[in-house]
């Protein structure tokens, strides 16, 4: 089976809007339910999917210094589109 995720598509926008569907998706880490985002750019649109545990091991690869939790965890939940934690990606843990 080719790996959908590494594909170029080609469409065509209709109504002002790209819809995008398929079996492609879950391959690339895009889950029904869990929030995405959006860059747009002149010519570019790049759509990334957003998830708790991912944001957490960002917070702490890129902390060089101690990490308030506490302070995270109430900006995670205020984060633009609410995010939502699924629960279907697996935990990214760094050592330390």
């Amino acid at each position: 089976m080719p790996d959908f995720s590494h594909c170029e598509f080609y469409s065509r926008v209709e109504g002002r809007s790209v819809r995008l569907c398929g079996e492609w998706m879950p391959q690339a880490g895009f889950i029904n339910g869990m929030p995405v985002k959006i860059r747009v750019m002149k010519d570019c649109i790049v759509i990334t999917p957003q998830n708790t545990r991912e944001l957490w091991g960002c917070i702490e690869g890129m902390s060089v210094t101690y990490i308030n939790q506490r302070n995270v965890k109430a900006w995670l939940k205020n984060f633009p589109g609410a995010l939502n934690d699924t629960g279907d990606i697996p935990v990214i843990k760094h050592g330390r």
